[in-house]
């Protein structure tokens, strides 16, 4: 194996496996694993996700390894304990754990409230909601993130907390009560309505009742979440829009950090935190909320078509079925952007995307995103972002390909 290799221990707890399920279990492990394999660690994985850990826990001796990466919220677990006697460098991938003082790399999820909030107001939607559904750190962040951004853009903000009235959104037995109350703030919100939900797994309780109150998705009410799990959001009805939170990518970064401290580097004074990727729009916020219907169906016609590069203002007009006078007309009364700013837009979201989930040259993602040439690109994406498309793939590099290695 060579002598030369560092040994790290992969060792999160796994209350918190459950908790996190797909999210860290398995997107922030297969980042820990990349980075592994690029810099040659000898890793060892104890994440039994459905097992019993005791076994293991008798066995793991940190004083066998070079570094440890952990899923630690209290100090006083086992894991903790294991962790609290360790004198590598450690770092724990969850906003806790309490007197451990461990180096910590986290989401970052005031972005991920921020990034919600602007896919539903780019959809023409004014009036807006958070639903608090637990009072942990995370939802806090996600929901001030949210909260800020709606403030800042001079939408309406609703107040949706489920968990100030005292209703659990995550026990069944609880729907009695619950569902009633759910319905009766729908009934006091204006609609269309958009809504960011915390995490995937509650998108049933929003599904339900909609389907009591006869409130179509995404018509009366558009739904984006956070997690990107596909199974769920996929074969939700409607399919779910959500924030991919880039958790690969934190056990990327994490690996990295901790390679660095092994190498003798300073722990960081404040937690690295990770953007989150993109927001993977599916059927749940495919809605433009405008009063006018040729905007409407120029803006959806455009959706559907921005990929290719040949689209043209006329085509648009065509689909839209008016003149060009009208709708360029339209546009300038009823919608914050041109048709021509609009069309970039899209293709800048999409260029965004592969920038920061792909290895796909620039040009490539030009072509893919729509526009003629690099150079568009990057004279769009310049303008609409702030900085070109090498910058923003530098600031969210995607998670190295090292499948072949």
């Amino acid at each position: 194996m060579g002598s030369g290799r560092k040994k790290v221990l992969y060792y999160p707890d796994r209350k918190q496996l459950v908790y996190y399920g797909e999210r860290y279990g398995l997107y922030a492990e297969q980042g820990i694993v990349d980075f592994a394999l690029q810099a040659g660690w000898l890793l060892t994985i104890v994440s039994d996700h459905t097992g019993h850990l005791a076994p293991a826990l008798q066995s793991v001796r940190p004083s066998r390894y070079d570094g440890m990466i952990t899923i630690v919220p209290e100090s006083d677990s086992a894991i903790g304990k294991i962790v609290r006697s360790a004198t590598v460098p450690t770092l724990n991938l969850f906003d806790s754990g309490g007197e451990l003082n461990l180096p910590k790399v986290l989401t970052d999820n005031h972005a991920i409230g921020r990034m919600g909030a602007d896919h539903l107001m780019d959809q023409g939607i004014e009036h807006l909601a958070f639903i608090r559904a637990s009072e942990g750190r995370e939802t806090r962040d996600r929901a001030r993130g949210f909260d800020e951004q709606v403030k800042s853009r001079g939408r309406t903000l609703h107040r949706f907390d489920p968990v100030a009235a005292g209703l659990s959104v995550l026990d069944r037995s609880a729907d009695q009560e619950r569902q009633p109350w759910l319905e009766s703030q729908l009934l006091r919100l204006p609609r269309p309505l958009g809504v960011m939900i915390p995490t995937d797994t509650l998108y049933w309780h929003i599904i339900e009742v909609c389907a009591s109150m006869s409130l179509r998705i995404p018509e009366d009410l558009a739904v984006v979440s956070v997690g990107n799990i596909e199974p769920l959001c996929k074969l939700s009805e409607p399919a779910l829009t959500s924030v991919d939170p880039h958790h690969r990518r934190l056990g990327y970064e994490a690996a990295a950090l901790l390679d660095r401290l092994m190498n003798g580097a300073s722990a960081p004074i404040s937690p690295l935190l990770v953007r989150p990727g993109h927001v993977e729009i599916r059927g749940s916020t495919d809605i433009y909320a405008v009063d006018d219907k040729t905007l409407r169906a120029a803006l959806q016609f455009m959706r559907e078509n921005f990929q290719a590069p040949s689209l043209s203002v006329e085509d648009i007009v065509k689909a839209s079925g008016t003149s060009r006078r009208n709708l360029y007309s339209i546009f300038k009364h009823h919608w914050p952007r041109s048709i021509a700013e609009t069309l970039a837009e899209f293709r800048v979201l999409e260029a965004k995307r592969l920038l920061a989930t792909t290895h796909l040259k620039h040009y490539t993602v030009a072509v893919q995103s729509g526009f003629s040439s690099e150079t568009h690109m990057s004279r769009a994406f310049s303008k609409q972002v702030g900085v070109t498309p090498g910058k923003f793939r530098l600031e969210n590099p995607p998670v190295p390909d090292v499948a072949q290695r």
